[in-house]
């Protein structure tokens, strides 16, 4: 019979499972470049925001959909901020009351308006033009609304929106 005098290693009282921090470099590593990816964007968003990163198209579609939200709201200040400059001029351009009557009295007759889609953007310049398809809440039924638009001030503006 033969005898081992060596015991084995899982039996030794001087042996460690501990591997040490070699064990851990790979997941620190890991750590620091996921620290620095976020880092990174979050930078970007500092300098430059995303409202800043959008195309012309996209500021447009925007525009329309702000405008439209102040109606449903009936949020004059934000309404007449998103209007045209050439369109607070003009004599019919309504008040602060005639604004909120009328769209009170359009929520109760026909819902908010609801826009389901903006198609054919077309930026020139300081001009641009969208279709607007919508619809009312209380009437299901889809219309196609041109809309015009101008940049004042790096803003686009809506002008003389006719319809809802």
């Amino acid at each position: 019979m033969a005898s081992t005098d060596t015991p084995s290693p899982s039996l030794d009282p001087g042996a460690s499972d501990d591997p040490g921090w070699k064990a851990a470099w790979p997941f620190l590593v890991a750590v620091v470049i996921v620290l620095l990816a976020v880092g990174t964007i979050a930078l970007f968003h500092v300098i430059k925001p995303g409202s800043e990163r959008l195309t012309e198209s996209a500021k447009v579609t925007r525009a329309i959909n702000d405008y439209y939200t102040a109606k449903n709201a009936v949020n004059y200040e934000q309404f007449r901020s998103l209007s045209c400059p050439a369109d607070l001029l003009q004599p019919s351009f309504p008040t602060d009351a005639a604004f909120e009557q009328a769209g009170q009295a359009s929520r109760t007759e026909h819902g908010n308006i609801t826009i389901t889609d903006i198609t054919e953007t077309a930026v020139t310049g300081s001009s641009a033009t969208a279709n607007m398809h919508w619809r009312y809440t209380k009437n299901p039924k889809d219309a196609v609304l041109p809309i015009t638009l101008v940049k004042a001030s790096e803003d686009w503006k809506v002008c003389g929106a006719k319809g809802p």
